[in-house]
C-alpha cells in the first residue's frame, strides 16, 4: 500500500532526505525558517513551495531571483508536477515520489534456505560413490576373470 506524496532529495546537501508534501508546503529557501533550508547564495530566502491542492502536487516559484526548474524547464509562476518529476532549486534536485506506507520486507538471507545447501553435497557424494563402485568393481572383475 502506498502513502502520500513526498519530495525526495536526489542531489544536494540533504541528499537522501524525504519531506511530506502537504496542503501548506514544504517551503524551500535559504532562510532557516523554511521546511527545507538550502544554504546557497543562488537560493532566495523564500524560494519555492511544493504543495498539495485538490489531490494534485504543484510547485510554486515565490518570486525567486534564479528560478525553479521542473525537468530542466523554468517554471514562470506555478506548475502541476507528477511522480518522477525532478524539481531543481539552486544546487538541490528533488524528485516527486510516493511514500511507502509500510516498509518493504527484506528478502530472507541466502543461509535461510537449507535445501539449497544440502542438495549439492548429496549430489557430489553420489557421484563420488558411483565412481568408487565402478573403479573397485572393475578391478574386482579383472582379478576374478583373469585368463
Amino acid at each position: 500500500m502506498e502513502g502520500g506524496p513526498i519530495l525526495r532529495v536526489v542531489e544536494g546537501p540533504q541528499r537522501g532526505q524525504e519531506y511530506p508534501i502537504t496542503e501548506q508546503g514544504p517551503c524551500i529557501g535559504r532562510d532557516a525558517a523554511n521546511d527545507i533550508c538550502v544554504n546557497d547564495t543562488n537560493v532566495s530566502r523564500q524560494h519555492a513551495r511544493v504543495l498539495l491542492h485538490n489531490g494534485a502536487v504543484w510547485v510554486q516559484d515565490n518570486g525567486s531571483r534564479n528560478g525553479v526548474f521542473v525537468n530542466g524547464n523554468r517554471v514562470p509562476d506555478h506548475k502541476q508536477v507528477k511522480t518522477g518529476d525532478k524539481i531543481t532549486v539552486g544546487p538541490s534536485v528533488f524528485e516527486v515520489a510516493v511514500a511507502a506506507s509500510e516498509p518493504t520486507p527484506a528478502p530472507p538471507p541466502a543461509e535461510a534456505a537449507p535445501e539449497s545447501q544440502s542438495v549439492m553435497p548429496l549430489v557430489l557424494a553420489g557421484f563420488v560413490g558411483l565412481a568408487l563402485v565402478l573403479c573397485v568393481g572393475g578391478s574386482l572383475l579383472a582379478v576374478l576373470f583373469r585368463p
